[in-house]
């Protein structure tokens, strides 16, 4: 039998049902562990290994060969230099869609109809119109990742009226959800035609601190700037900047860098940058937790009969293997 343990970040969620489902599979010895209840013997025999393990961990597993993390970021894991090479990573990609996308539709609404703003009269019981709101409808709007969360962001967009731009690493001209596709490398060109720019790419030594204060200076005094992917990604300082200076109309955030955001940090008092805490994707829509076990029990089948995993992630460039992002 081959041994496995999830780790507590996976079985927290789990129902009395689904651990006895998993403890019946004949293929796996299945267990669910603390990390820090991990024995000596957990760490020679384990060879499948499922949650968010710390990465400086991973080198005492003498038999590990595949990692299924829980997250579809993988940053943690890629951009070390003590990942072991034999080890198989897959993540989550296809799971959190749904949600992440939903929260940064509503990060623009509120911010193109002016609600954070609204909230702040409602707090000193001020009953005034603020004045113009801008619409999606028509607008232009820059998604920064074409992968599983940019794809269900543009396909709202589209539905909602809005014409949709998207930049990724590499353009194949078969691209759903987006009215035009530009490379990476066009970023620039593209960004001072955006009403909203909306990134969810993760975190890697290309992207980091991509959004500093030249990126913002290209953008129209009217744009909406969203961060889902990773804070490193994003200037801080200079998008706290941008908001003040109104080079930008506002932005919303779910990551930060430093993550979590210090008590005191400038960005919580920023008007118009709203901030999440990491909250878009997780486990609190119940939708997002079917989708995360649907990709677990059919890569829990392919290993036990030696077939190939689904997200098999690249430990070069961070993304899933041939993901078109």
């Amino acid at each position: 039998m081959i041994k496995a343990i999830a780790l507590e970040n996976v079985w927290l969620n789990f129902s009395d049902e689904t651990k006895a489902a998993f403890k019946k599979n004949k293929a796996y010895q299945f267990q669910f562990k603390k990390e820090e209840e991990l024995t000596e013997s957990d760490f020679m025999e384990t060879e499948v290994l499922v949650g968010l393990p710390k990465p400086d961990l991973l080198a005492k597993y003498k038999n590990l060969k595949w990692l299924q993390l829980l997250s579809a970021g993988t940053n943690g894991y890629t951009q070390g230099a003590n990942f072991p090479q034999e080890v198989v990573l897959t993540n989550a990609t296809g799971t959190y869609g749904l949600t992440i996308s939903e929260h940064l539709l509503t990060m623009a609404f509120v911010l193109l109809r002016k609600f954070d703003l609204y909230q702040k009269q409602q707090e000193k019981e001020i009953w005034e119109n603020i004045g113009q709101i801008q619409s999606i409808y028509g607008s232009t709007v820059l998604v920064h990742g074409l992968g599983d969360i940019g794809s269900h962001f543009a396909q709202k967009i589209q539905a909602l009226g809005g014409h949709v731009i998207a930049v990724k690493r590499t353009v194949y001209g078969d691209e759903e959800f987006a009215d035009e596709v530009y490379a990476e490398t066009d970023l620039d060109k593209v960004l001072p035609r955006a009403d909203i720019i909306a990134s969810s790419v993760p975190g890697t030594h290309e992207t980091y601190k991509l959004f500093n204060q030249e990126k913002f200076d290209l953008m129209k005094e009217n744009a909406i700037f969203l961060n889902v992917g990773r804070g490193t990604n994003v200037d801080l300082e200079a998008l706290c900047d941008a908001l003040e200076s109104k080079k930008i109309a506002g932005a919303g955030i779910d990551v930060t860098d430093p993550e979590p955001l210090p008590k005191g940090h400038r960005a919580w008092h920023t008007e118009r940058l709203l901030i999440t805490p990491h909250a878009s994707g997780g486990y609190t829509l119940p939708e997002t937790w079917r989708r995360f076990m649907k990709i677990l029990k059919k890569n829990l089948d392919a290993y036990a009969n030696g077939k190939e995993l689904t997200n098999i992630v690249d430990m070069k460039t961070g993304y899933k293997r041939n993901a078109h992002k």
